[in-house]
């Protein structure tokens, strides 16, 4: 087995059809993470631009890619080397430990302390390694794996960080125990969704309240306004204006929520989501049903007034005029009690377990 650096279009167009062929040979997950590797590799994105990004393949005698994924680091989060956008064959324990150990040395030139696994660069691109319901697809900017991703990570002794997701089909229900509240709340706050025509404003706001609101965040780290707009503005090629809702009180954002229909009903099991599926969405040629609520802040001062109730209320108002029924929670760490205690309020039952590892180095 060798390490083979993907630093050149040849060698990147390899990495990626690696994954494109994991995804089509396994028939179940789809694969967000395709357009952005694409552009990482062209250099497009500014989020990219004073990080140390490394793809990283392990090859056969062959020249066969076993397993593969980027070493990222940047300054900003000086203590951890990431290991991400991994995949990976059966049965390669040997070449994913020679991955693992690249990462560490990768690490060890920046002066970090510890790796992480399954951090896509900023918590804002996704984190986690999906560690339950494998028979199920993934949801639309959510991890889809075998569980043998898992095997490989805690047979090297990494420390498993935990996070969950909740789904709910009956989200009325459960919204009408706090109909007060919300009355309340809607006297007192204005709720505004994001307007495209003053996209600068908007997308600022979105920055500041992340943060204000996720400093505390595990691996979140500051924000710059021209990340977000960038990553804003490729969202909003499928999202409409109502999928970012503001909560102002005397003309002051102090909260917000993200959401979207899941666009990954728009495709079929082991695709690579693109822009075909951007024209089925156009031309309403598949229904969406399930409502997928990707995150939600709330300034610190305001958060014992119940706005997330609020909030997740006008996404409930929102949801009959794109089909959805149903309501799907993005990631959340086990350690966060404010937010799994708000799931757990709005929401039926627990639904996917997600996983991130760490690892001394």
């Amino acid at each position: 087995m060798k390490v083979c650096v993907a630093d050149s279009r040849k060698l990147q167009k390899k990495f990626l059809l690696f994954r494109k062929a994991l995804y089509k040979s396994r028939k179940l997950y789809i694969d967000n993470n395709y357009f952005m590797l694409q552009e990482i590799f062209a250099g497009k994105l500014k989020f990219t631009e004073n990080m140390d990004i490394r793809p990283v393949m392990i090859t056969d005698e062959s020249d066969c890619i076993l397993c593969e994924g980027i070493i990222a680091y940047t300054e900003d989060l000086k203590e951890y080397v990431q290991l991400c956008f991994f995949e990976a064959r059966q049965d390669c324990k040997d070449a994913v430990k020679m991955l693992v150990d690249e990462a560490v040395k990768v690490g060890k030139e920046h002066k970090c302390t510890r790796l992480v696994i399954g951090l896509y660069g900023h918590v804002n691109y996704g984190l986690g390694i999906q560690s339950s319901r494998y028979d199920e697809s993934n949801s639309f900017s959510s991890p889809g794996n075998p569980k043998f991703y898992n095997d490989y990570f805690s047979d090297l002794g990494c420390e498993l960080i935990k996070l969950n997701s909740y789904i709910t089909d009956n989200l009325q229900n459960r919204l009408d125990r706090y109909s007060a509240i919300i009355k309340k709340l809607n006297r007192n706050y204005e709720f505004r969704v994001f307007d495209k025509k003053r996209f600068d404003y908007y997308s600022r706001i979105y920055t500041d309240l992340n943060n204000v609101c996720f400093t505390d965040h595990r691996y979140y780290y500051h924000r710059e306004y021209e990340h977000d707009k960038e990553m804003l503005k490729e969202l909003f090629m499928f999202m409409k204006e109502d999928s970012i809702i503001f909560a102002f009180r005397d003309d002051k954002p102090v909260g917000f929520i993200m959401w979207y229909p899941d666009y990954n009903e728009l495709a079929d099991p082991g695709e690579v989501f693109g822009a075909i599926h951007y024209l089925r969405y156009k031309l309403n040629k598949r229904l969406i049903h399930t409502a997928k609520v990707m995150e939600y802040g709330v300034v610190k001062e305001y958060r014992g007034s119940g706005l997330p109730i609020a909030l997740i209320s006008k996404v409930y108002d929102l949801m009959p005029d794109y089909g959805c029924t149903r309501v799907e929670t993005s990631w959340i760490l086990d350690e966060n009690d404010d937010s799994n205690s708000f799931c757990r309020a709005i929401c039926e039952k627990d639904y996917k377990d997600y996983a991130v590892y760490e690892k001394s180095i």
